[in-house]
C-alpha cells in the first residue's frame, strides 16, 4: 500500500514521508505538487492508495478543491483524506470539516511527529 502526498513544497513532502517512515509504515510513496497531479496519481493508483495526506494552499488545483474532486468520483472517495495545512484557526478548520463531512483528518503544520502520527495512524496497513 502506498501514501498520496501532496503538498507544493517538496521539503514538506519529504518531511511528512519521514514522519510516516518513522512510525513504522512499509508502504511506498507516491507525491503531487499540486492537486491536478494528486488527481492523476490517484487516477493511476488508486487500487494501492491507503491514505493521501494533502495541503491546501497550492497553485493550480488547492487541497480544497482537490478534496471536492475526489468526493465525487465513488471509487477515490473511499480513500482517507487528512489535511496538513498552515491554515489552522479553528474557524478555517471548522469550515473545511463542513465543506468536505468525509474528511479524516486535520493537522496543523507546523506539526510534532505525534500530531501527525495520531491523525494517521489507523488508516496505514
Amino acid at each position: 500500500m502506498k501514501v498520496l502526498i501532496v503538498d507544493d513544497s517538496m521539503t514538506q513532502r519529504k518531511m511528512i514521508s519521514e514522519v510516516i517512515a518513522k512510525i513504522g509504515f512499509k508502504g511506498g510513496f507516491l507525491e503531487a505538487s499540486d492537486g491536478n497531479e494528486a488527481i492523476d496519481q490517484l487516477g493511476k493508483n488508486f487500487r494501492d492508495i491507503c491514505l493521501v495526506v494533502t495541503d491546501l494552499n497550492m497553485p493550480n488545483l488547492s487541497g480544497d478543491k482537490f478534496i471536492e474532486a475526489v468526493a465525487k468520483v465513488p471509487p477515490l472517495a473511499k480513500v482517507p483524506v487528512v489535511v496538513v495545512s498552515i491554515e489552522g484557526t479553528q474557524e478555517k478548520i471548522d469550515s473545511i470539516y463542513a465543506k468536505h463531512p468525509g474528511l479524516a483528518g486535520y493537522v496543523k503544520k507546523p506539526f510534532t511527529a505525534d500530531e501527525l502520527k495520531a491523525a494517521i495512524s489507523k488508516f496505514l496497513k
